[in-house]
Formats: structure tokens, C-alpha cells, sequence
């Protein structure tokens, strides 16, 4: 069964066998799933489970140099994984937790035999995962000649992120989109809530809502391993048109997206095409009548969402503005509102002040004797 790239690439907890021409497919690791896939990569297994290799041909593989430091992959990997922050470790979480990912790149077919634009090709594929995901979390790559069908290249990388200290530490609410950010990579995006779970002033840390039961261990790293937010769906969406433009950009050959497809499905396979990819048997007969592929149709699908989620992510954020200029302007109206009450209480005071004086009998006091008698003065009296 031919299974266009996407299609995997969108179920990442399963890596399908090779039998059709899709380019890429994403897996991913936990940690003890970690050793046993840099012994694959590297060809470290004497008696290995995978019957396609043939051992003539591995001296024919190669790899591209990592900054490792001398180490051997999987010490660096450790190594790595220690110096950032991994939820539950210490516990049966972290054996469970995904540490570790890997890209499969396949060769195009109309570069297969030119030696040349193979080593540029996948040269390019690999700088374009590195600046991805981040040179420092790359633990491994080979590119593999010595297996059934084309040739193709493995990259194993650590899902490595910015750890916000501001999203750990107060209630946020994640937003249904997500941002393009200096590496290319995506990112789903998150905003600050009340305690009624409405949106905060974001500039305004007071209207925040502080977790008391956050992971305090977090406190200590600016990092984090966190394969859902690294791999989220929009990230495994641009993943293929973004590495074909990239290859184009630096003047690569290849096409990762073929437009390539079969038909022939089972019942089972067809529910899990939908599961998938939210396409019906309906939909893709009519994508074939119209004389369009089915990955060139759900290609143009794919790229009308993200176009009407960036547009969705731009109203967001002029709503999420709005708030937050109302939320500044009411917090200046009940500024205005107590200074106000202020300002009429201590005019009260005043005021009240004044009365007292008033009533006193100073006046009485500067008309009387000392010994409280009333002065008289005798006009006719002289000194």
C-alpha cells in the first residue's frame, strides 16, 4: 500500500514498513526505545531483527558530524536529557516518557544513481532538521544504503523546548493555534487566565492566577523535553512543504512531495486514511474524477486550513488586544473610581475639622476673664 507523506508523517506513534514512495515518517522513543534505535543507526546489532539489511553494502553508509563532544550517541544523549527538565523523573513517568524522535527521509527516485546530488540532498535534509530542532539536540544520523528500496537517511533528535517559566507557574490556556518561531519550527501558543478561566491582562502580571501545585523542580531549568509540544499537528503539517521549500531555496533537487498515491485499500486501512486525515472514500473518488492526486488534493486541503488558521490566530490576537485594552481600562476606571472616594474623604475630614473649630469657644474665651467672668469696660472710666 502507497501511503503519501503526510499521511505519516501524521501518525507519529506509528512507523510504517516501507513498501510504497512516501519520503518521510516520524517515530518516536522512549528512553530504553532510545538505545536500541542508535544500535539500528549505527549498525551496532550482529544479529539484527531488520532482514532487509544486507551487510555487503554497509560500508556504503555514512553520517553527517554532530557536536558531541567525543561521546558516543546514546552518552549523549543522556547526557542531554540530563541537563534539561524531564517531567517525573525519577518515577515510572520518566521510563514512560518520549525522549527521543526520528525523521525518515527518503531519496527521491529521480536522484537515485547521481552520486552528487544524493550526498546534496541529503546533506540538506539534515541541516534543515538541525536548524529545526536545534543542533544541541541532535543524537544521531545516518544516512543507509544497505536496505531494500531506495536509500535514506535517519535523523534522531531529543524534543527540546523553551521551558516558560510564566505558563509553568500560573493558569494558562492553550490557544487552538500556533506560531511560526525562529527555528521554523511550530508552536501552539498560550494565554493567561482569571481564575474563572477568561483571559487575563497579559500585560498585567497582578491579574495572573498563580499554581501552588506546579512542578517547583521546573525552577532550576530554562529547558524542557516535551515531544507534544515539538511535534503538535501543525508542526507535522509544514514539516514536508516547509523542508521542499527549504531544498529549493538552496537550489536541491528532489521532490519530497510526489503527488504519488495508491487505491487499493481495505476496510481497515480506509477507516484509519479517515482517522488520519479526516478525508472519505466519497472525497478521494471525487479528488480522482477531477484528474487531481490524492496527496496533491489533501495538499491544497492542508494548505487552505493553514492559511484559515493564521487568519484565525491573527483575530485572536487583535480579540485577545481588545481584552486586554478593556481590562487596562478598567483597571484605570477603578483607579479614577478610588481616588475619587479618596479625595471626597479627606475633604469630609477637613471639613469636619472646620466645624469643630468653629463650635469652640475661643471667641467666648477672648471676651470673658480668665476667672471665666465677663470684662466689662466703663467707657467713662480713665486711666
Amino acid at each position: 500500500m502507497q501511503i503519501p507523506s503526510q499521511y505519516v508523517a501524521f501518525n507519529t506513534n506509528l512507523l510504517i514498513k516501507k513498501d510504497g514512495d512516501f519520503l518521510a515518517s516520524i517515530t518516536k522513543f522512549t528512553h530504553d526505545a532510545m538505545c536500541s534505535q542508535n544500535g539500528h543507526v549505527d549498525r551496532e546489532h550482529a544479529k539484527p531483527k531488520n532482514t532487509d539489511i544486507d551487510p555487503e553494502r554497509t560500508h556504503l553508509n555514512y553520517s553527517f558530524p554532530m557536536m558531541h563532544d567525543g561521546k558516543r550517541p546514546f552518552e549523549y544523549y543522556k547526557q542531554r536529557i540530563g541537563e534539561v527538565y524531564l517531567y517525573g523523573r525519577g518515577s515510572k513517568r520518566e521510563k514512560e516518557s518520549i525522549t527521543g524522535c526520528g525523521w525518515i527521509v527518503t531519496l527521491p527516485k529521480e536522484l537515485y544513481g547521481n552520486t552528487e546530488k544524493e550526498k546534496l540532498f541529503f546533506r540538506a535534509t539534515y541541516d534543515f532538521i538541525v536548524e529545526r530542532y536545534g543542533r544541541e539536540n541532535i543524537i544521531n544520523n545516518s544516512v543507509h544504503y544497505d536496505e531494500a528500496g531506495l536509500p535514506h537517511i535517519h535523523v534522531i533528535f531529543s524534543p527540546v523546548t523553551k521551558l516558560d517559566h510564566d505558563i509553568v507557574q500560573y493558569k494558562t490556556k492553550r490557544t487552538k493555534h500556533a506560531e511560526k518561531n525562529a527555528s521554523g519550527r511550530y508552536e501552539y501558543t498560550y494565554i493567561h487566565v482569571d481564575k474563572n478561566g477568561r483571559p487575563a491582562d497579559e500585560n498585567n502580571p497582578e491579574t495572573w492566577v498563580k499554581l501552588n501545585n506546579y512542578a517547583r523542580m521546573s525552577d532550576y531549568y530554562d529547558e524542557k523535553v516535551d515531544c507534544n509540544s515539538v511535534l503538535n499537528k501543525i508542526e507535522l503539517r509544514n514539516f514536508h512543504s516547509d523542508l521542499q521549500q527549504y531544498l529549493s531555496d538552496h537550489g536541491i533537487e528532489g521532490r519530497v512531495i510526489t503527488g504519488k498515491t495508491g487505491t487499493n485499500f481495505t476496510v481497515k486501512e480506509l477507516k484509519e486514511f479517515t482517522a488520519t486525515t479526516g478525508l472519505h472514500l466519497d472525497q478521494v473518488k471525487e479528488m480522482m474524477q477531477d484528474n487531481h492526486s490524492l496527496l496533491q488534493s489533501y495538499a491544497e486541503k492542508s494548505a487552505q486550513a493553514t492559511q484559515m488558521e493564521q487568519l484565525l490566530l491573527e483575530k485572536e490576537q487583535e480579540i485577545a488586544k481588545l481584552t486586554n485594552h478593556n481590562a487596562d481600562l478598567e483597571r484605570k476606571i477603578s483607579e479614577l473610581e478610588r481616588s475619587i472616594e479618596a479625595t471626597k474623604s479627606t475633604e469630609f475630614s477637613n471639613h469636619s475639622l472646620d466645624q469643630t473649630w468653629g463650635h469652640s469657644s475661643w471667641s467666648e474665651k477672648s471676651q470673658s476673664g480668665w476667672d471665666g467672668k465677663t470684662n466689662t469696660y466703663d467707657e467713662e472710666k480713665t486711666w
